[in-house]
Parts: structure tokens; sequence; C-alpha cells
């Protein structure tokens, strides 16, 4: 799964990422760059709109928009094999697709001892990247618009696999704008981009101080010594 990831560069250092020049929004930070983005938070993430892609602040939980029952759990991840089947997200998958501005993101190894080590797991050339999502607006749940995402998670690469069996779904480079696409993407198009990350990856052990959400800085990438 995805549980928690790290955003720290600036939206202007996505830009190139993401092939989006002239995107609407792209002068302000939609949110504050963080170390350690947890759920219940907001992050910035390009949304699939009727007008366009746009920049915008997403609360991590995802609220689909007919949800009416506060208690209703509000899923931070979704499996990639089941997007199209799947109530909470089918809708979403056609309509409301989104990419997640991301520098690395966290996973936590249980070790023989019952401890979990945390690693920040990024690019293998450190550089920015996006991760698949859907995103939800609701206008019934509270007097508040909830616009909120959730991540795609698929199999790990073989790489990652010693961490955890899944892993967030990061989409090839040449897919970032037909997965922006509204509704003329098709499904079966969009189904087959989600594939396990072709691109190699980097894993560091990081210090337990990324444990608590309240925790932030980049203390919270700082490789460790392997223990």
């Amino acid at each position: 799964m995805c549980g928690r990831f790290d955003r720290h560069r600036t939206v202007a250092g996505f830009l190139e990422v993401i092939d989006a020049p002239d995107l609407p929004g792209q002068d302000t930070d939609p949110v504050a760059p963080s170390y350690n983005i947890a759920p219940s938070q907001q992050a910035a993430a390009v949304c699939v709109t009727d007008t366009g892609p746009r920049l915008a602040p997403l609360t991590w939980g995802f609220v689909p928009a007919w949800a009416k029952n506060p208690r209703m759990p509000r899923p931070i991840n979704a499996r990639a094999e089941t997007l199209a089947q799947k109530p909470m997200f089918r809708d979403g998958f056609r309509t409301r697709r989104c990419l997640v501005l991301c520098d690395g993101y966290y996973e936590w190894q249980r070790r023989a001892d019952g401890s979990k080590q945390p690693f920040h797991i990024t690019l293998e050339d450190g550089a920015p990247f996006v991760m698949a999502g859907l995103w939800a607006r609701n206008t019934t749940l509270t007097a508040e618009v909830i616009e909120s995402f959730c991540v795609i998670t698929t199999e790990a690469s073989e790489f990652c696999r010693e961490i955890h069996p899944r892993m967030p779904l990061i989409l090839e480079r040449t897919h970032h704008q037909e997965w922006l696409k509204a509704s003329s993407l098709d499904l079966d198009t969009a189904t087959a981009m989600l594939e396990t990350c072709p691109q190699p990856l980097h894993l560091s052990p990081v210090s337990r101080f990324v444990n608590s959400p309240a925790n932030d800085g980049p203390e919270c990438i700082s490789p460790i010594p392997q223990e």
C-alpha cells in the first residue's frame, strides 16, 4: 500500500515531468510542500475535469460524489486490478483520474524482532514523479465541498517486494497526458496503463522520525545506515 509520501519540491519542479507547461493554477502552489504527507492531509494533484486538467489541493481519503454517510470509509488506496469493477472507484476511473505530485513515498518493513523500519523510495535518479490516482467532488456529505483523492496501487516491482507486496502506480511519463484526458479515454486504454512501475527505484532506510505524521522536514528523508 501507500500510506505516506513526500513532496518537498514546489509545483514548478513538476511541470516538465507532467508535460503541462500551461497548466491552470501553476503559478501558485495549492498546498505547501511537505516531507511527510499523511492520510486526511491535503496534497497537490493534477485532475481530469470537463474543461481540461487543473492543479488542485485534494484531501487524501477518497469520498465519492454519492457518499452521504459520514461514517463511510475513506480509502487512501485503490487496487489497480479492480478499479473498473468496484462501485467505490469505477466512475472515478472513467472520468476523474489524477496525477499526484510526489518526490518519494514511504514504506515500512517488518523486522524479525517485530519492529518496523521505514524506507524512503524514490526514482533511482532522484527526479520528481507522479502517482496515478482517482479524485472525487462531494457536495452532500458536509456543508463544505470535499475534493478528495486516493492513490492507485499495483503489485510491487521485484526490487521493492522485499519491503512490501504493493506499491503506488507510477505511470510511464509517455502516459501522463493520456491519463489526464476526460471521458474520451476509453477504459481499455486506461486499463493498459495499470502496470507495475518499469522505472528503476532507489530505497533508503530513514529515521523513525517519519513515523509520526506531526513530524516534517528534511530529517524525514535523510538516509541512515542499514541495520
